[in-house]
């Protein structure tokens, strides 16, 4: 049978009791009442299965009430040595209750532990599952950036192709294409096109003169080279980096005799 007790002043007691890291008495406190179907007694239960490191079991509960707040909270934590799995769960959790906005954060999650195959099917599964999503060519790029991972360049190139044509204004994709023909694919005719482009689509950005400065220098033309980063300092007049180029690429262009 239910208790009598007045649910929501367990609730106080056992939020006092998390905050003094009186685990045991919070959960003495909060369980007899747990056949509530209260909101705030199953979340504060769920707080003391996270404290007590009973994640999964705290996740379960704040995904049956659309906690997405804490969910991300409790995702985004500093992940502690072998916490990786309670981040990907939390993670797995958000995405079960709205896919299409969590695709790319449980994606993200399953490259960086090595689930590459896993991410790849995600990212597909969302691209069929939501083709007019406003993060669908986000999803592309991800899965060419995945691919450019392990390897597959050929694959990464088609795809970067395809992500620029859905969407020719992705700063990121003509970046990340031009970076695989510079420094994969030995193809730096075809990363100054992409680096120009960046140029082109985004002048008050500096990062593209950077690539394109530096993809310059890498064929020997100084010259470009020089007035790229010249361009860029109109732009960002304190670059060290790009002052630093200037006058060594003036020193070339000019040896002392």
């Amino acid at each position: 049978s239910v208790p009598q007790t007045n649910p929501h002043s367990a609730v106080i007691l056992a939020r006092q009791a998390i905050k003094k890291e009186q685990l045991e008495f919070a959960e003495h406190t909060i369980l007899p009442l747990f056949a509530y179907q209260d909101r705030a007694v199953q979340g504060t239960y769920a707080e003391v299965l996270y404290s007590m490191g009973r994640k999964s079991e705290a996740f379960g509960i704040w995904e049956k009430f659309d906690e997405t707040i804490i969910l991300e909270r409790a995702a985004n934590q500093p992940s502690g040595e072998g916490d990786d799995q309670s981040v990907l769960e939390a993670y797995r959790s958000l995405y079960r209750l709205d896919p299409e906005k969590y695709t790319s954060s449980l994606a993200f999650t399953l490259k960086a532990q090595g689930k590459n195959a896993e991410a790849e099917e995600l990212l597909l599964l969302s691209r069929n599952d939501y083709p007019n999503s406003e993060y669908s060519s986000d999803w592309l790029r991800y899965l060419a950036d995945s691919y450019v991972a392990r390897g597959d360049w050929q694959q990464a190139e088609d795809v970067y192709l395809q992500t620029i044509q859905e969407n020719a204004t992705d700063g990121r994709a003509w970046r990340n294409l031009g970076l695989l023909y510079s420094n994969q694919m030995n193809m730096p005719q075809k990363a100054i096109e992409c680096f120009q482009e960046m140029v082109s689509r985004f002048p008050g950005e500096t990062y593209g003169y950077s690539y394109l400065a530096q993809s310059y220098e890498k064929i020997g033309d100084f010259e470009n080279a020089l007035a790229t980063y010249q361009s860029l300092l109109l732009i960002s007049p304190g670059d060290s980096t790009a002052l630093q180029a200037v006058e060594r690429l003036s020193n070339e262009e000019n040896p002392n005799p």
